[in-house]
């Protein structure tokens, strides 16, 4: 799939309530609804510095799933993410090869000019990393782990922009369908994010570190981590 002829819209023509959500400033302060403390929640892993939205959403995922390896799909509650929501993308695999997003955030529609809601992940036309990286997000289901992923997007001057992609497994309850949760944000301290995305070439992978939520992580010699 490419995005390379959605344009978003300059800030200053964008909607008031979506323009604030594009500022560095909201990305920095927005919380997830918590019952307890996010004292425990690890500011950094494997040496890579979480953004506030990964950390937020990490700590509302520690404490959504209790006792349990990972949180049911009845326990994701809207609510509880209402601030992160906008930068949130919430995906389930509807198949081995078909992994389908079901909530693409506003900031993330904005931010990107095109919204993925419905769309596969890996597209028709699939790249030669397409493979592993299937096999990246369907490993934190199997052994339940998180993964915090830096990758490259790129605006239609082929100029990149690092990002972090935070993704968490989600268990199925009744459905059967195995789902993930995670958020994007831009690693580069940009006041105002008003780039003109382009999804015509593949998004460069600089790290992938697995996050250790009680079970371990996947061995090195699997090559899923960089």
């Amino acid at each position: 799939m490419s995005g390379g002829d959605s344009e978003n819209e300059p800030a200053d023509k964008r909607p008031v309530w979506v323009q604030s959500l594009m500022q560095r400033s909201a990305v920095e302060t927005a919380k997830a609804r918590l019952q307890g403390s996010i004292d425990h929640v690890p500011v950094e892993v494997g040496g890579l510095p979480l953004s506030n939205v990964g950390r937020q959403l990490y700590a509302w995922w520690l404490e959504a799933r209790g006792d349990k390896p990972m949180p049911l799909s009845s326990d994701v509650s809207l609510r509880g993410l209402v601030e992160l929501l906008p930068y949130i993308r919430y995906l389930s695999w509807e198949d081995e090869k078909s992994l389908i997003f079901r909530i693409y955030g506003s900031a993330l529609v904005e931010g990107s000019g095109f919204d993925l809601t419905g769309y596969n992940v890996f597209g028709p036309d699939e790249h030669a990393e397409a493979a592993i990286d299937r096999a990246r997000l369907r490993v934190l289901h199997a052994q339940p782990c998180g993964v915090v992923m830096i990758r490259d997007i790129f605006d239609r001057s082929g100029r990149a922009y690092a990002c972090e992609f935070m993704t968490l497994p989600i268990a199925p309850d009744g459905d059967g369908e195995d789902r993930i949760i995670g958020t994007v944000v831009p690693c580069e301290d940009i006041a105002e994010w008003n780039v003109d995305v382009v999804f015509d070439r593949i998004q460069t992978l600089h790290r992938a570190t697995f996050i250790d939520t009680g079970a371990g992580v996947p061995a090195a010699s699997l090559g899923l981590g960089k």
